[in-house]
């Protein structure tokens, strides 16, 4: 396959994981009146929320996708960028220690990811296939890293659970942000604060602010909203619509695969020095590092080896073809590509396999390809 179609693939996956990242939010609270609730700075409401340990609680949380992915095909064994955000439904349960369970209902599969202190699985109900991590005491440190970075069909549970993917975003932007706290709202019949982070002057990004909803007992992101220039409303939307405090059944963080389910399980500890070799080697096929911090970070990488070498069905056409009609030609001192804009973004597919991905625009991606 040509370096650029490979560039393409590689991309379509990671503008959806890097953008959801940055854009994973909430739907509206409803029509109930704002709570009132006692006066907290935006520091102090960050601060605590960053600290807060979550209850015990089950919730079901639901999204609104409107970030415009073209249903590009992604690497294999995943799935397509579009296809990455397109869920009904999930259902989040957590014990107030380590266990944790998220089911990602789509239309005709769920995707379920157990966590407890000794295990996790990622299990693809249409596939009937899972991925299983196994730790002992010495290799917690690389089993937490583990368990959060392999994925069922290309997405982490944090991607989905509105309290873990929300904490993150504020802690990664925070730096770069400008914070208030403007007013109160009631999100899943519970009462919030309104946090908003909007871009410091510096930052180069497409986005305009994101607003987070902070459950005022608990500490737990509710919500957030991610808004784009130009867009009064959000662009991607996650965030609870039930949300209940109380113990959860001891069952919901144990797993075991549906008979005739294929299984991979890997070893926690052997995983970590595994990927630690690959890391020194020479000859990695795929590498990406990211250029910049907080709203104008841009992800830069290379395409993996294997990728499909198809288009969808639908478009008639090779994946070039299929580049040529979403992107425009663009060039730098990095070479010439294509240009793909998405709502809240764009990607650059460099004619000889490399891409640049972010929040941003062209220039900024151009530039950080010219720096490499």
């Amino acid at each position: 396959m040509r370096p650029r179609t490979k560039a393409l693939v590689a991309a379509g996956s990671g503008i959806a994981a890097g953008l959801a990242g940055l854009a994973l939010t909430a739907l509206p609270a409803g029509a109930d009146d704002d709570p009132v609730l006692p006066a907290i700075g935006a520091e102090e409401l960050v601060t605590s929320a960053l600290a807060a340990e979550p209850p015990a609680f089950a919730g079901v949380a639901e999204v609104q996708n409107e970030l415009g992915l073209p249903a590009l095909p992604a690497t294999t064994g995943t799935e397509s960028a579009a296809e990455l955000l397109d869920f009904d439904e999930v259902r989040v349960f957590h014990d107030s220690e380590e266990n944790a369970r998220v089911q990602v209902e789509r239309r005709t599969s769920e995707l379920t990811f157990v966590k407890n202190a000794n295990e996790a699985w990622a299990y693809d109900s249409k596939k009937n296939a899972a991925k299983h991590v196994t730790w002992d005491d010495a290799d917690v440190a690389a089993a937490r890293e583990r368990a959060g970075a392999w994925t069922a069909d290309g997405m982490t549970d944090g991607m989905a659970d509105p309290s873990q993917a929300a904490a993150e975003i504020i802690e990664r932007l925070r730096p770069t942000s400008d914070m208030v706290v403007d007013g109160t709202a009631r999100v899943a019949d519970r009462a919030a604060y309104e946090l908003v982070l909007t871009p410091k002057p510096s930052e180069k990004t497409l986005l305009r602010e994101i607003t987070v909803a902070i459950d005022e007992e608990t500490r737990v992101p509710l919500r957030f909203d991610v808004y784009a220039n130009g867009r009064s409303e959000p662009v991607l939307s996650l965030g609870f619509v039930e949300f209940e405090v109380g113990a959860q059944d001891a069952g919901l963080f144990e797993f075991t695969p549906p008979e005739g389910a294929e299984v991979e399980t890997t070893d926690a500890g052997d995983a970590a020095r595994a990927a630690g070799e690959r890391a020194g080697a020479e000859d990695i096929e795929q590498s990406t590092t990211t250029v910049g911090d907080g709203w104008d970070a841009v992800v830069v990488g290379e395409a993996p080896a294997e990728a499909p070498s198809e288009a969808p069905a639908e478009y008639g056409q090779d994946l070039d073809g299929l580049l040529g009609q979403f992107g425009e030609p663009v060039s730098g001192e990095f070479g010439s590509g294509t240009h793909v804009q998405i709502t809240v973004g764009g990607v650059i597919l460099t004619d000889d396999g490399r891409f640049a991905a972010g929040a941003v625009p062209q220039q900024v991606l151009v530039d950080a390809l010219d720096g490499q």
